[in-house]
C-alpha cells in the first residue's frame, strides 16, 4: 500500500470520526454499538463521555472490556463516571467482572465502584413512565438513563442529604447526566441560599468540565460570601475553563490576590497552553545495547539509527529505550539478554551544537523543550508588571511556577532582581581597589603598575542566596581569567568554594570549578559526588563542539542555577556542564555570589546586567 493510499485512508477515518462526534449529541439519530465503540476508542474527551451515556442503554458485553480501560484512578473524572455508569446498567456476568477487577485495581475510586455493583441488585422498573411524586427517594436508573431532567432535584437532594452508597451514586449520575441541559438546573442551585447543594453543583459543573458555566461561575465566586463555596468555584475553574480565558482569571485574582487555590487554578489553566519546540532534530548517530564495563567487556550493541530517525519523522520529540528500536517488522529485539542496556544519541536541534544523550532501558530522552504559548504568556506578564502588593507577589509566584516547566517568553523581567544597580558597587565588597564601574559595567582590571596579586574578588554581601538563578552578561581580554563564585564565604582574596570558570580564550568557558579539586565539572558532562568524594561522569555533549558557543572578545550571557546539590552552567542559551555534589564542605546551604579577578598578565574582566532569581 503506497503513502497516498494510506493519507487517503486516514483522511476518510478522520472524516467518519468527525461524523461519528456530530451525530452523538442528535438525539434524532442512533449510532450502533459498533460505531460507539470506535467514538469511545479515536475521539476526544467530550465525545467519549456521550458514546458512555449511549452504551449505556446500547451497550452489549462486546462493549465491556472498552468501557472497563477507562475504571482507574488516573482517568478524567467525566470520563470515568460515565464508564461506570454504562457498565452499571449492562447487562450480564461480564459487566459485573469488570466492575469487581476495576474494584481491586482502582483503590481510590473503589468506593464508587461498590456502588455501581450495589445498585446492579436492585429491582428497577422494566418501562420508565416519566417522573411524578413517587420519586421522593432515589430515583430509577432509567430515568437518569434517559436524561429526564426532572429527577435532577431528587439527585441534588440524594447527594447532598443521603448516605453512603446512594449518596455517591446521586452525584456520580449528576456527572455523567445524559443531558446537557442538566448545566442550566445545577447552575440555578449554585445561585441559589442553600449552601451546601450550591457547593455540589459547582464541584459537579467542575467534573463535567462544563465551559458553558464559565462566566457565572466567576461571578459567583466574585460575589458568594461563603468561603467554602469560592474555594470550590477555584477548583471547578481549573477544568472548566482554557488558556483562552486566563485575562479573565488574573482579573479574579485582583480580587483575591491571597488565594492559593485561585493562583494554583491559574498555573493548570496555563499549562495546556505549552508548546514542543518545531525545531528540526538531526539524529548523527543511535545505538542502543549493552556497552560494556571496561575495555575486555563484551560490548552488545546495536544501530538504531534509521529506526529513531523514522520515529521523529513520524512526529515524535522523544525517543524511549526499549527492545522496540532494534527489532524487524515490528518483533522487539533484545541485543543483550539479562543486562541492563542503554540508548546513546548524537543530536542536533535546529542549528544548535551537536549534542549527546545517554538513557538506561525503559527511560526516555527528551530531545526538545517547550514553551509558553505568547497569547497566554503575554497577559500574565503584563499583569504581573502593572500590579503592586499582593497581587504583583501573587503573579510573580504564578510565572514562576509556569517557567520551571518550560520557557515563558518575558519571564525574566518579572522573575529577576538586579544585584548591580549600573551605578556604583553598593551592596558589594572588595579589597585594594581592583574593581570599579564605568558607563555601567563593572569592570575588573589588573595593569602594569597594579598588578593583581593574589586572586581578588568583588563579593556581593547584600545577602547570602541558597536556591538561585543568576544571570550575568561578560566580556573578557584576550588573557583573562575570571569566574562567579557560587555559595561562597565572603572571602576578599583567595578562592573558596564552586565557580562558573571562564577565561578570554574560551578555553575552560563553561566548566565547573572547585580549588580543591580543580575542573571538576567539564564542559559537556554531568558530575555527580556522593558523601565519600566518588565521581561519576556521564558526557552529554562534545565539550570543543560547546567551547563553538563562546564569542571572543565580544559580550556573552552566563546562567548559573543552584539547587539543593547541584549547579548547572548554561553559556549564552546553551547549557554546558552540571555538578551534583552530596558534601556540605564543599558545597555549603548557603553563601555569597563573588566575582573574581585572577592574578597573572594585565588583563581586564566586565560584567553587566547581573540579576538574581531565588528559587
Amino acid at each position: 500500500m503506497n503513502l497516498k493510499m494510506i493519507c487517503a485512508i486516514v483522511a476518510v477515518l478522520a472524516t467518519s470520526a468527525a461524523s461519528n462526534a456530530a451525530t452523538l449529541k442528535n438525539p434524532s439519530f442512533r449510532m450502533t454499538e459498533a460505531e460507539l465503540i470506535a467514538v469511545l476508542e479515536e475521539n476526544g474527551l467530550n465525545d467519549k463521555v456521550t458514546a458512555c451515556q449511549e452504551l449505556s442503554h446500547a451497550g452489549t458485553k462486546a462493549a465491556v472490556p472498552h468501557l472497563a480501560a477507562h475504571l482507574s484512578d488516573e482517568a478524567d473524572p467525566a470520563l470515568f463516571h460515565a464508564a461506570l455508569f454504562a457498565l452499571e446498567n449492562i447487562p450480564g456476568p461480564e459487566s459485573e467482572a469488570a466492575l469487581a477487577a476495576g474494584m481491586a485495581r482502582c483503590p481510590r475510586r473503589a468506593a464508587a465502584i461498590e456502588a455501581s455493583l450495589r445498585r446492579r441488585k436492585e429491582s428497577v422498573p422494566k418501562e420508565y413512565v416519566g417522573a411524578d411524586a413517587v420519586l421522593t427517594a432515589f430515583p430509577p436508573k432509567s430515568a437518569v438513563q434517559k436524561g429526564d431532567l426532572a429527577v435532577v432535584p431528587s439527585l441534588v437532594d440524594t447527594a447532598v442529604s443521603g448516605t453512603g452508597f446512594d449518596a455517591v451514586l446521586a452525584r456520580r449520575h449528576l456527572v455523567g447526566f445524559p443531558d446537557d441541559g442538566i448545566v442550566e438546573r445545577l447552575l440555578a442551585f449554585a445561585e441559589g441560599s442553600d449552601a451546601k447543594k450550591a457547593q455540589l453543583a459547582v464541584s459537579v459543573l467542575g467534573t463535567r468540565r462544563a465551559s458553558a458555566a464559565f462566566s457565572r461561575i466567576v461571578a459567583l465566586a466574585r460575589s458568594t460570601k461563603n468561603d467554602d463555596l469560592r474555594e470550590e468555584t477555584f477548583k471547578a475553574l481549573a477544568t472548566m475553563c482554557g488558556p483562552k480565558d486566563i485575562p479573565q482569571l488574573v482579573g479574579l485574582l485582583k480580587q483575591f490576590p491571597n488565594e492559593e487555590r485561585l493562583s494554583g487554578t491559574i498555573v493548570r489553566v496555563a499549562s495546556q497552553a505549552f508548546e514542543t519546540d518545531k525545531s528540526p532534530i538531526t539524529v548523527v548517530k543511535a545505538e542502543y545495547g549493552f556497552f560494556g564495563n571496561g575495555k575486555n567487556a563484551n560490548r552488545r550493541v546495536v544501530d538504531v539509527l534509521e529506526m529513531v530517525r523514522s520515529l521523529l519523522s513520524a512526529g515524535a520529540r522523544s525517543i524511549m529505550a526499549s527492545n522496540r528500536l532494534s527489532g524487524q517488522g515490528g518483533f522487539p529485539y533484545d541485543p543483550a539478554p539479562g543486562v541492563r542496556k542503554e540508548l546513546r544519541l548524537a543530536y542536533r536541534v535546529g542549528d544548535g551544537p551537536e549534542m549527546t544523550a545517554y538513557v538506561q532501558e525503559s527511560e526516555e530522552i527528551c530531545l526538545t523543550e517547550t514553551k509558553l504559548a505568547e497569547a497566554t504568556a503575554k497577559p500574565l506578564i503584563a499583569a504581573a508588571l502593572a500590579a503592586t502588593g499582593d497581587e504583583k507577589a501573587a503573579l510573580v509566584r504564578i510565572v514562576g511556577a509556569l517557567d520551571r516547566r518550560g520557557a515563558v517568553q518575558g519571564a525574566e523581567q518579572i522573575l529577576f532582581q538586579p544585584i548591580f544597580n549600573g551605578r556604583d558597587l553598593a551592596g558589594w565588597s572588595q579589597k585594594d581597589g581592583f574593581f570599579t564601574v564605568r558607563d555601567g559595567v563593572i569592570v575588573g582590571e589588573s595593569t602594569a603598575a597594579k598588578p593583581c596579586r593574589p586572586n581578588h574578588h568583588l563579593v556581593y554581601v547584600a545577602e547570602e542566596l541558597s536556591d538561585f538563578e543568576l544571570r550575568a552578561e561578560f566580556r573578557l581580554s584576550k588573557n583573562a581569567n575570571s569566574g562567579i563564585q557560587l555559595r561562597c564565604a565572603p572571602q576578599l582574596t583567595g578562592d573558596n568554594g564552586y565557580q562558573a570558570d571562564m577565561n578570554g580564550d574560551g578555553s575552560i568557558v563553561g566548566f565547573v570549578y572547585h580549588p580543591r579539586q580543580h575542573l571538576v565539572g567539564q564542559r559537556g558532562a554531568d558530575v555527580a559526588i556522593d558523601a565519600a568524594g566518588k565521581k561519576q561522569v556521564v558526557r552529554f555533549a562534545d565539550g570543543t563542539s560547546l567551547q563553538g558557543l563562546y564569542r571572543i572578545g565580544q559580550w556573552n550571557e552566563m546562567k548559573v542555577k543552584v539547587e539543593g546539590r547541584s549547579i548547572t552552567v548554561w553559556i549564552n542559551g546553551v547549557r554546558t556542564a552540571s555538578v551534583t555534589d552530596a558534601r556540605t564542605a564543599f558545597l555549603p546551604e548557603k553563601g555569597c555570589i563573588a566575582l573574581q579577578l585572577h592574578q597573572g598578565p594585565q588583563m581586564k574582566v566586565e560584567y553587566r546586567n547581573l540579576r538574581v532569581r531565588k528559587l
